[in-house]
């Protein structure tokens, strides 16, 4: 999209993305933008999706509560354990760098041979990242709820990709 709005020039990359993918291959291809595009309104940015989630009737989003001992421990994607520091992916990585995120972003592949772990707030087993940390045999948990507030970078945690339990690093001293 970019790419298209820089070729489509400053008066109308602001608009590109109330485009439909036949007419920006259309306007790309040399025909005019369409004549409602300064009548369209852009969606409302919605909230963010509960760490777990189900969708009930009608589509609604209906926030499920993990059950157990209330740790929010998630669910395991790729097998073994990883023991090492929590990274947000900004910043310069640590040699034995977990990644804690929200949500698994394709975008972050790249990553995945130089981490120890991968531990997301939401995601799903059949996830894009989740095959390919599977590939890497790195372990990853999915639904590991508030994971991004409960391990903040620079902690020492345990990932367990087979059972979905992150934990406070304990050899490490710290207390949480």
């Amino acid at each position: 999209m970019r790419e298209a709005a820089r070729r489509l020039g400053p008066a109308t990359a602001d608009r590109v993305s109330l485009l439909r993918w036949p007419e920006l291959a259309a306007v790309l291809d040399g025909e005019p933008l369409p004549a409602d595009l300064h009548a369209r309104v852009p969606q409302a940015e919605s909230p963010p999706l509960p760490d777990a989630f189900r969708l009930a009737q009608g589509g609604t989003v209906v926030a499920e509560r993990t059950g157990g001992n209330g740790d929010g421990d998630g669910r395991g994607v790729s097998g073994g354990r990883a023991v090492g520091t929590v990274w947000d992916g900004t910043g310069p990585r640590p040699t034995d760098a977990v990644l804690v995120v929200r949500t698994l972003d394709p975008a972050l592949a790249p990553l995945l041979p130089q981490l120890a772990g991968l531990v997301a707030q939401t995601g799903s087993p059949l996830s894009h990242l989740a095959v390919l940390a599977r590939e890497f045999g790195l372990p990853a948990v999915v639904g590991a709820t508030d994971a991004v507030r409960r391990f903040p970078p620079g902690s020492h945690i345990t990932v367990d990709g087979t059972t979905g339990d992150v934990k406070t690093d304990v050899r490490t001293g710290e207390v949480r």
